[in-house]
């Protein structure tokens, strides 16, 4: 997943960068930003191979929903599809990422802007340094940080489940310059399969991948039935410094959730109603639950997936917000 590794080693080496939702657009650019930061550093960054020694385990979740009374347009179906991709780029350069996207159908496109989709987030992000010659820790920090809310270079840590969502309005896909909240909301050009075997789970993965498989809401005249979204989060990273013979990593302990609501539920600002409230009083119309747990060991030098049962106990060292 090409532009999936190249934002998490920009992210990696500036750790101002906030990927809490990367445009698949940016693409090209996200490659020269790692092009001048390699050379900017002097250290040996691993970049995507032509073909890549690479892994990807996908997981698939979905839930069909009853067909409106009368005829009437509503929600057919919700589908989450979120992968784990290992890659190896050299013996001390590896990538441990998730993805994930996350699908609304409706039974007509006559109401597909009846629905968004607002995401949750629990747990840090941290960067380690560890000696390549004994396995050492050298430096365990946070100083990679995010947008939240409104608010820029926030501590990537969330302490308990909150809007993952770089500015004010909660629905995911937003951006505060368009007055119309769904206009960056993804369609896809190829139609998705959405089925639970490797097969399809594989066919769909390669869109999602792919910007020129997906367009934009603002910019597809056509009526369309299916819209979604896509976060690749930031996950774990590691780069090998010959000159100081160290080895640094970013470490992930993300737990997500991501919900379906009706749009009239998702406020503008502050916060729609929890995962507990009934669809009927406001709450979502379904959520799934998603990670991406990857922390480096360093005298295995690999990446252990989902080494704790919860999130990162070093999370709770994070510095308060503001500092």
């Amino acid at each position: 997943m090409t532009k999936t590794l190249l934002s998490a080693f920009i992210a990696l080496w500036t750790p101002g960068f906030a990927a809490a939702q990367p445009a698949l657009e940016a693409a090209a650019k996200d490659a020269a930003a790692l092009i001048t930061v390699a050379k900017n550093s002097g250290r040996k960054i691993a970049r995507p191979a032509k073909e890549p020694a690479e892994t990807i385990i996908p997981h698939f979740q979905q839930k069909d929903f009853p067909a409106p009374a009368g005829g009437a347009c509503g929600l057919k179906r919700f589908t989450l599809l979120d992968s784990e991709s290992r890659e190896i780029d050299g013996p001390r350069q590896l990538s441990r990422l998730s993805s994930m996207g996350a699908v609304i159908e409706t039974t007509s496109p006559d109401c597909i802007r009846d629905y968004g989709i607002v995401q949750f987030i629990k747990g840090c992000v941290y960067h380690t340094v560890y000696s390549a010659k004994t396995g050492a820790l050298v430096e365990k920090k946070f100083d990679i940080t995010r947008a939240l809310r409104g608010v820029n270079k926030v501590i990537f840590n969330h302490p308990s489940y909150e809007v993952d969502q770089d500015g004010t309005d909660p629905l995911y896909i937003a951006v505060p310059e368009e007055t119309d909240r769904l206009a960056f909301a993804y369609v896809p050009k190829t139609p998705l399969k959405l089925r639970p075997d490797r097969q399809s789970m594989f066919a769909d993965l390669k869109i999602l991948d792919d910007p020129r498989q997906l367009t934009i809401l603002k910019r597809h005249p056509e009526p369309t039935s299916v819209l979604l979204a896509i976060d690749v989060p930031l996950g774990g990273i590691s780069a090998f410094d010959d000159r100081r013979m160290e080895i640094s990593a970013s470490n992930s302990s993300l737990d997500f959730k991501t919900c379906v609501y009706r749009i009239k539920d998702i406020p503008a600002a502050g916060d729609p109603a929890g995962e507990g409230t009934p669809p009927e009083n406001g709450g979502p119309l379904q959520c799934f639950s998603w990670s991406s747990r990857y922390t480096y060991d360093g005298e295995s030098q690999d990446f252990v997936t989902d080494k704790f049962k919860g999130i990162d106990p070093f999370c709770s060292q994070a510095p308060a917000r503001g500092h």
